[in-house]
């Protein structure tokens, strides 16, 4: 009895496994917020379709815009504190941007956070909103593995405990050119449609690690 009181205590010691879980987009949750006149003011929302000509949410000023990526993700309730949060991304076509071709790459990027009520599942104006995470896509070429863009991971662990406290019941993220990018050139990331195009592997996902 008392080896097995020990055996107990023991068990009862030692740190509890973490947890993983991985959220991913809807087809209403992401998209682009669109600047079509340049004064600085989003006038556009708009959330992809499967069966429209595109299916991705492009990050830069170009086509005479300025073009904000936005993820919005459902939290899950949990039950232990959050360790680690990632956004993990895809950069869509054979390089990731615009213009699609080797050694090309988007602009400077800003990422930004932003909660509920505004984060609702849904892409609308007033998504563009939020806290500033920082600058986290430089000027240059992506990483590429075998000509495919691998996915790109953000540190959101702080905006994700932000959320939870809160107890706030989404999050949305958005990607957009530094103030000062040139024109010209843009990041081009995967979204829910994609991947339920071509594989789950694609979806925008928000991965939490619990304690």
């Amino acid at each position: 009895m008392r080896t097995l009181l020990s055996s107990i205590s023991l068990l009862l010691a030692l740190p509890l496994a973490a947890a993983t879980v991985t959220v991913t987009t809807q087809p209403a949750g992401d998209g682009v917020l669109i600047d079509s006149t340049g004064d600085g003011i989003v006038n556009q929302a708009m959330s992809l379709q499967a069966d429209g000509p595109d299916r991705e949410a492009v990050t830069g000023k170009i086509w005479r815009q300025n073009r904000k990526a936005v993820f919005e993700f459902q939290l899950p309730e949990l039950a232990t504190p959050i360790k680690k949060a990632t956004l993990r991304l895809s950069p869509n076509g054979k390089f990731g941007c615009h213009p699609e071709k080797e050694d090309a790459h988007g602009p400077e990027t800003d990422l930004y956070f932003y909660l509920a009520p505004e984060a609702d599942g849904k892409i609308e104006l007033t998504d563009d909103t939020g806290e500033k995470i920082g600058r986290v896509m430089e000027a240059k070429p992506a990483e590429r593995k075998l000509n495919s863009a691998l996915p790109v991971s953000f540190d959101v662990t702080e905006a994700v405990k932000k959320a939870a406290a809160a107890k706030s019941g989404w999050i949305g993220f958005r990607l957009e050119a530094a103030e000062n990018a040139p024109t010209g050139i843009a990041w081009r990331w995967r979204t829910s449609e994609f991947a339920a195009a071509s594989g789950k592997q694609h979806a925008p996902q928000l991965i939490i690690v619990t304690e």
